[in-house]
Formats: C-alpha cells, structure tokens, sequence
C-alpha cells in the first residue's frame, strides 16, 4: 500500500452477509481506483458476537495484511468521507482526487452492489464470482467450499432461504416488522410444487421450518447433505451456508436478505423473488392460504412472534386496494394474536390502525397508547403512532392537539412514510393548527405531491387518502434544522430528493385547478430559484434578485425573509443576512421557530451571545420541539450549568424518548 495514497475502509455492524459483501465491494472499489483496502472488523456498537472471533475464518497473514486495530481506524478515519458522499458525482474526478491526497474512503454498504452514476452496474456483477477466492478463508473453510462446489454447480438446483431466527425471538429485533426480510411458507410451498422436477437446497435459522418442507418435499436438500457442520462455531456455518448458496443456479429470498444477496453476488447473479418466480395467481393464492392460516389462529405457527411477524407481512395482501375490504377480519386477527400472548411491540400499532379504519377513533387512541408505553417499540413505529394519533385527534376536531402529535411524529421521522400519510390526511382535511408548527406555505406544501409509496408503510395507503400524498421534503427544505433524524437533514445534498420535488411543481399541473398556483406567483418563482441553486443550475446573485422581488410581493410572510436571509449567507454577505432574518421575525415577533432560526444563524457567524439568547427564548416559547429544547440543554451544558440543562433535556429526552442523544446528554447533565 503507497503511503501516499488513501485506501477504501469497509465495517459493517451487523452479521456475516453484510459485511461479506462490504468486503467484496471494498475489493472490487480497490481494484478499479488503483488502490487497496483495509477492514474495520471490530466497529463500536457492532451487533454480532459470533463474528468476534475472525481467526475461525481467516488465515493470519491475510488479516494481518487487512484488518485494522481501533488506532489504524481512528487514524485513516480523521479525513475520510463516506463513499455515499461521492454517489451523486457525474465523473470519478473527485472521488480519484480525494484518493490521490491521500484521504480515505468509509465503505458501510452491505446489501447490493455499488455503482456510481458514471458506471454500468451489470458489467461490475457478474465480478463479484471471482472476488470471492482472494479472501484469506482457512483450509478447513476452503475444503467445505469444494464439496458445495461438486455437488451443486451446474446442476440446475433452486435455493430457498427463509429468514426467521433472530427477528421472530431475538431482542431488539422482534419488536418491528420486516415485510422485506420475512415471506410465508406458503410462498415457498407453491414453488416448490411447481418444480418437483428440479433439484432444490433451503436454508434457515429455523431448523424447524426445513425439516417440516422436508416431509412434505422429500426431494429438497439441506446443509448437512452437502458437509457436516454442526459441530462449527456459528461463524463457520453462516458463511459455508452462504457460499453454498451461492453454487445454486436460482437464489429465491425475501426482498432484503443480506444473507441471501451475498450468495447471490458471490454467484454474479441477482436472486429472484418470489414476484419474479409465481405469477400473480399463484401469489394471490398463496396469500389467501396465509389468511386462513391467520385465521385459525397461532397453533400453525412456530410461536405468536412468528404470527405476528406473518400477520404483518399478510396486511399487505389483506388490505390491496383491488380487493374487497377485510378490515374486520385483519382487526379480528390482530386481536387472536395479541390474546394468544404475542409481545411484538410493533402489534398493537397495527391493531390501532385497523381500529383507525373502522372509524373506532377512541380505540385506536386506546391502542396507539398502550403501543407508545412499550419501552421496546422501534423509533419508526414510535412516530407512526404519534401519526395516527394526530390524525384521529384531527378527525375529532382537536386541532391544535393535532399539530402538536404530528410535530412529534414528523421530527423524529419526517422521511416514515406512514407519517407523510397521515400528515398528508390532515393537510387535505385543514386538521392542522398551523401555529403550532413552522412558518411554511401551506398552500404550496398541499399542492406538492409525490407519488404514492410502493415500500415500508404500515398502513394502506388508500384508506386513509385518496390523493397522492404531499412532498414533505419542502419543509425540510427550508426547516431540517428541527429534524432529529441525520438521513432527513441531508436534503440538501441529495439530488435525487431535490429533483422530485421539482417534479412536484411540474405536475402539479395535473392537480385540480384550485390546488395549483400559477408559475408567475412569487410562490412558484421563490420556490423555484430556491430548488435551481440547491441544484447547482442557478447563481446565488439571481436567487437573490428573484428572493428580494418575492419580498416585496409577500411582505408579512416570514418564510420568505428567511429563504432571502440564507442566499444572503451562502454568499458569505453576512450583514444583508442579519437585517432579512430580522425582517423575518418582524413579520411575527414571537414566533419561537424564528426565534429559533435567528438564534442558529447568530451562532453560525459566531454571535455567540446574542445566539445563545436567542436559542433560550424560543426554548422558553415552544415546549413541543425537541430539537429546540435539546439545543437549549447543550449550550447550557457546554456552558457548564448543568443543573440548569437538565430542565431542558429532559424535556427533549420526552418529546423524543427514542433519540438516545437527549438521554446521553442528560446523564452527563448528572440526570
């Protein structure tokens, strides 16, 4: 390795199909940028203590050629940039410049193959086959490997993976759904019966599940007719099963295996799902058959988790919006799963959403709360039940109630499609005390669209709007200060989000004519410059003067002082910015969000008392915004006044109790 050059660092903090394809994804980047690669074995806060041990894998020389001490990874981390920063280049330019000064590159990608824009993907797959045979595996390793090789490749066989183990029983992982990683028995089932004639391989977690299709399907294979591993540690046998696998000709998985998407590259080809493999007949079938399953209640399951998970995964099917309404027998089979003692943090949230659709406003309240007060519920389902308890506190009237709810739900998860749903719902409905939130124009916000969802949505869609939901990234567009999720914030540099909210203008045009407003509008233009210079298609020095006219147009909106006020500031004229941020909070002089964005500003330019001031009025304003409140509680505590911080991240650890941030902070407050 030249000193002179940086090299691509690859760590994963979860199991052995992740970080076998960060591997062979560090090699493959290696090898195409004239470099090497290091792996970070060990990374803080890993989740797999069967990997701890990586000498039952690999020779010594080979780790010790790639692997990094917690030193060598904090030394090459100090200037790196994750390989996601480079992901929206149009050329390798930087990302070769970035290299060649010696600089670093973290690769946490684990689930497919990487490809940057200036690249064919299709051309990069079919290498990952030979990738696999420069990893330091041991002999034993190796030995195990020809066997599956022999018996297996080129013999046409199917592989099945059905994924259970530690997300049906394992702590923290029960307690939400994984409609991407789980399908039924019934989907294999039908496969399987379809193809008799064809050789065939499962592998599972549940050793249950293979040895019930066994009797059905005495033809199917399994590990141990390939090599004995039972008496391998658990890292030996989720790689020898993983690379056996990869042997078969069809890899048939759920969505999101990492797993089975290692096999699957290692192999050079995608594995297929189940939509790829039955028609929609034979799917439809299938599912109807999990319905019925469903219905007799737990005893066709392994445990009421599993019931749970499949009941999660059954929605889908249940509640298609070109099939009849079944939202009482969904509701009647969440409550036989709940009654037979299944704990899944995640059921009484799709129970309060049944309940929701049948219009049982007081029960689902019931239900999202009893949810809420299960310390093992998942952040993201945390800010689906705050969503759905502002849409029934909408429905019942309680606006301002509502907006507080929302507020909760959409700072803590603004990109949880549940939560755009519901608060697209409430928009529609005018079910929002607009105080209680942000200056935005709300007008603007309802007339931009997105399409609908196609993936991780508890609800159905269609029973709780009819339009297509609105682009909530508009408020993160000017407000991603108060987000407390760091994927939200990064709107700003991501292109992909950018350009469909520009997609939301273009076709709003096919909106009815009182949800449009016109493209000469200050509206259209504000909100058009501002998107051109995120873009990089506008010069800030025009934004302005687009930004100034709008001003004189809408001179009582604040948003647009404030869009004016952060032109001003990216042109590094700090002063003009000062007076159009004043401006905005003259246009509403209490308003704690300005206050708020006043205090952040003055804190940027290093105003630091008057920022400070600013930050601990609009704390002492708003007692809604955990954002707000957090940001009081840090600068008292960077201030050392940690009796007076603890008022204030308290308060922020309440209003986000799943944010682990706030509660840090709050034990080093002595709280």
């Amino acid at each position: 390795m030249s000193a002179a050059k940086g090299v691509f660092v690859g760590q994963r903090k979860d199991r052995m199909g992740a970080r076998l394809l960060m591997m062979l994804t560090c090699i493959r980047l290696a090898e195409d940028f004239g470099t090497t690669y290091r792996v970070n074995w060990f990374p803080q806060g890993a989740d797999a203590p069967e990997l701890d041990h990586p000498q039952e894998l690999f020779v010594q020389d080979w780790m010790d050629e790639h692997f990094l001490t917690p030193k060598e990874f904090e030394a090459l981390s100090q200037n790196a940039l994750p390989i996601w920063s480079f992901q929206s280049d149009t050329s390798p330019d930087r990302l070769i410049a970035h290299l060649n000064a010696g600089r670093s590159v973290l690769v946490e990608e684990g689930f497919e193959v990487l490809a940057f824009p200036w690249e064919d993907v299709e051309t990069i797959r079919p290498r990952y086959r030979d990738f696999i045979h420069r990893v330091g595996f041991t002999e034993e390793i190796r030995e195990i490997m020809d066997c599956a090789d022999a018996r297996l490749s080129g013999q046409g066989v199917s592989a099945y993976h059905i994924r259970r183990g530690d997300i049906l029983n394992g702590l923290p992982w029960k307690h939400t759904t994984w409609p991407a990683k789980i399908e039924p028995e019934e989907l294999y089932e039908a496969h399987l019966a379809k193809n008799t004639d064809r050789g065939a391989i499962m592998f599972s977690d549940q050793p249950e599940l293979i040895a019930r299709f066994q009797k059905q399907f005495p033809h199917l294979l399994q590990m141990s007719d390939i090599a004995d591993v039972s008496g391998m540690t658990r890292a030996k046998r989720d790689f020898l099963e993983l690379y056996t696998m990869s042997r078969a000709d069809l890899v048939i998985a759920p969505a999101v295996s990492a797993f089975s998407m290692a096999a699957s590259r290692i192999a050079g080809h995608q594995s297929k799902m189940f939509r790829d493999v039955l028609s929609e007949d034979e799917l439809n079938a299938a599912n109807e058959k999990v319905v019925q399953r469903l219905s007799k209640g737990d005893t066709g399951f392994l445990n009421p988790s599993e019931a749970a998970h499949i009941y999660a995964k059954s929605t889908f099917h249940l509640f298609d919006f070109r099939a009849e309404d079944r939202t009482a027998l969904a509701t009647e089979i969440g409550s036989q799963i709940l009654e037979a003692g299944a704990d899944n943090a995640f059921l009484p949230v799709l129970q309060a959403i049944n309940l929701f659709y049948l219009r049982r406003g007081d029960e689902a309240l019931q239900m999202a709360d009893r949810a809420l007060g299960d310390i093992n519920l998942w952040p993201e389902d945390h800010a689906v039940a705050r969503a759905l308890r502002a849409a029934v506190l909408g429905s019942q009237k309680k606006r301002w109630m509502a907006a507080r709810e929302f507020s909760l739900a959409f700072w803590a998860k603004p990109l949880r499609p549940d939560v755009t749903i519901f608060g697209s719902r409430l928009l529609f409905r005018d079910q929002l005390a607009f105080r209680a939130l942000p200056p935005i124009d709300w007008a603007v916000q309802k007339s931009i669209r997105r399409s609908w969802f196609n993936f991780n949505a508890h609800v159905a869609q269609r029973k709780v709007i009819a339009r297509r939901p609105c682009n909530f990234d508009l408020i993160l567009l000017d407000w991603s200060v108060l987000s407390l999720d760091e994927r939200a914030r990064r709107l700003k540099g991501n292109r992909e989000r950018l350009l469909a909210l520009q997609d939301g203008l273009k076709t709003m045009k096919n909106l009815s004519p009182d949800a449009q407003f016109s493209e000469d509008s200050p509206e259209h233009k504000s909100l058009t410059s501002v998107l051109q210079v995120r873009l990089g298609r506008m010069p800030n020095e025009k934004a302005i003067d687009v930004a100034q006219w709008v001003c004189t147009q809408r001179p009582d909106n604040p948003l647009y002082q404030k869009r004016l006020s952060e032109l001003y500031e990216a042109e590094g004229d700090n002063s003009r910015a000062r007076l159009a941020m004043a401006d905005a909070l003259a246009c509403d002089p209490g308003n704690p969000f300005l206050i708020f964005a006043m205090g952040c500003f003055l804190d940027r330019i290093d105003a630091e008392e008057q920022a400070h001031q600013q930050i601990m009025e609009a704390a002492d304003i708003d007692d809604n915004t955990a954002a707000i409140q957090g940001a009081a509680g840090q600068l008292l505590l960077r201030q050392g006044e940690k009796a007076k911080a603890r008022k204030y991240l308290s308060r922020a650890r309440d209003l986000c109790p799943k944010l682990k941030r706030f509660s840090n902070q709050l034990k080093r407050a002595g709280g």
